[in-house]
């Protein structure tokens, strides 16, 4: 797929999901983790790519220096914007760019992160080797996102290419170790949690292709996981349980 087209689909995609991100709960679940897994300290100046709405640079800006969050969806960083004045914080940049190309000097940043980001990025090991290339050396570089076993992974990618045109492929928690030791990072802490997401939270804020064949291979999914979210029914209520991985490693 060619980089240009691609980058025009995420921008029209989050433009439209722009406003209703921040308002998921679950997108703002297991912050704490991130902060203790990096251990963000007073003096850091930290870079999250693909920063969409700002929630992740944000929670970073209640301790860090310096956050610099960077998106190529201007009405994402509108919304960074509008959280930042909400939750009163003053330690911030937002920039307008491309990840696959971060427009700063070779060890510039002690922490940078993404969340929820790689499974958007056509070339997820140009993008960690430029997370890599910016981060100073005993910095931290992690990412953030679901990541799942290999056997479940095309049934997934099936399911989110149809809720969000822009989704590239997640990757199975093989092909990140795997990316990872491509990118020359020796050791790679790990830790999980489960994202729960109520499926009309989830219809709500997405927009997908095909609503109703979307609806039907969740539904027909329940008490079987063949999409690897756990796909449970509580009350008559339809939930999915995103498997999260955090990737935590040092640039040596």
């Amino acid at each position: 797929m060619d980089q240009k087209k691609h980058n025009e689909k995420i921008v029209a995609q989050f433009s439209k999901q722009a406003s209703g991100y921040t308002s998921l709960p679950s997108h703002s679940e297991a912050l704490e983790r991130l902060l203790q897994l990096s251990s963000v300290q007073q003096d850091d100046n930290v870079l999250d790519i693909a920063c969409g709405s700002g929630i992740v640079s944000c929670e970073f800006a209640k301790i860090a220096r310096h956050v610099t969050g960077i998106d190529m969806t201007v009405k994402m960083i509108d919304e960074a914007r509008k959280l930042q004045v909400k939750k009163g914080l003053q330690k911030i940049s937002w920039e307008i760019g491309d990840v696959t190309d971060l427009p700063y000097a070779d060890n510039h940043f002690s922490i940078v992160v993404s969340r929820f980001g790689f499974h958007h990025f056509l070339n997820p090991f140009q993008v960690l080797s430029e997370m890599k290339r910016v981060c100073k050396p005993k910095g931290v570089v992690m990412v953030v996102d679901v990541s799942l076993p290999d056997t479940k992974i095309e049934k997934f990618n099936e399911m989110e290419k149809n809720r969000d045109n822009s989704h590239v492929a997640a990757l199975s928690y093989t092909a990140f170790q795997k990316l990872f030791k491509k990118a020359g990072f020796s050791q790679v802490q790990q830790d999980e949690y489960v994202m729960q997401i109520g499926f009309d939270e989830q219809l709500a804020a997405s927009f997908p292709t095909n609503i109703e064949a979307l609806r039907k291979m969740i539904l027909q999914d329940v008490g079987k996981d063949e999409l690897g979210v756990n796909v449970t029914k509580i009350n008559e209520k339809v939930y999915l349980n995103y498997p999260i991985h955090i990737f935590c490693a040092r640039k040596s």
